[in-house]
């Protein structure tokens, strides 16, 4: 039995608020191989995005607690330093698409110079960096010249797909999605689905699948996993979860 791919062990993250001490991930563990999707499935403040910001580390201030191991590749990643996360894992090794990310697009700012910044600042020269660009644009099915466009000229859809291409074009193993169809129609969403397994065969990428819709879980996810006030409390193949929960809070 080789290493997973990500390790995940006891990882916890608390922040202060005026209302005292919030542990929005409490000790939290599970594997992820490659290839494979694991979806992560709670309502509304049960600590699903704040699991997904803990991973590419992008936290808010106000935290007052990080701990656990994250190992990624057998390295462990959550204590190292920041700058070196930036530079050699944050894109490279693991990626994030953000929640509501179609509007993190900075209108004034075209879509390439958006996409190669990441890269840019790790040291990748520019004309590398937009051909990874373009390459990924073209692999979401997005025409390459669109690096010239501003994004108040693209659709929903048609962001939302840019911000795949970003996450996937340094060739990052696990790709973090959080909420990535939740603000679009239901076609768009349909299609969105379709071009990430797409993806997900194409570059053998390991999904980490946030969302709060079971049945939208089920139809990407190998593995599901249940997160409720901060834990995981239920975590199993996507067959067993949807047809035969055994957490009180996964049936309701």
């Amino acid at each position: 039995m080789g290493m997973a791919l990500l390790e995940v062990r006891n990882a916890r993250l608390y922040y202060a608020t005026t209302k005292g001490i919030v542990k929005a991930v409490d000790n939290v563990s599970f594997e992820l191989n490659e290839g494979e999707t694991l979806a992560v499935v709670g309502e509304s403040g049960s600590g699903k995005s704040t699991l997904a910001k803990l991973l590419v580390r992008v936290w808010e201030r106000n935290v007052t607690l990080v701990d656990g191991e994250v190992y990624l590749d057998g390295k462990e990643i959550l204590h190292i330093p920041e700058e070196e996360f930036r530079k050699e894992i944050r894109w490279k090794k693991i990626a994030m698409v953000p929640q509501a990310s179609m509007n993190a697009l900075n209108p004034v700012i075209k879509i390439g110079d958006q996409m190669i910044e990441p890269l840019l600042l790790q040291g990748t020269n520019k004309d590398e960096a937009l051909k990874m660009a373009m390459d990924a644009l073209e692999s979401v099915g997005l025409p390459r010249d669109l690096v010239n466009r501003y994004p108040h000229q693209l659709s929903g859809g048609m962001k939302q797909r840019v911000i795949i291409a970003m996450s996937i074009m340094a060739h990052p193993k696990v790709v973090i999605l959080d909420e990535p169809t939740s603000a679009l129609d239901v076609i768009t969403q349909a299609n969105i689905m379709n071009l990430l397994k797409k993806l997900k065969w194409e570059y053998k990428l390991s999904y980490i699948f946030v969302t709060h819709d079971l049945a939208l879980a089920s139809e990407l996810a190998d593995s599901i996993a249940i997160m409720y006030a901060g834990k995981m409390v239920e975590i199993g193949g996507a067959e067993d979860i949807y047809g035969n929960p055994s957490h009180p809070y996964t049936q309701a």
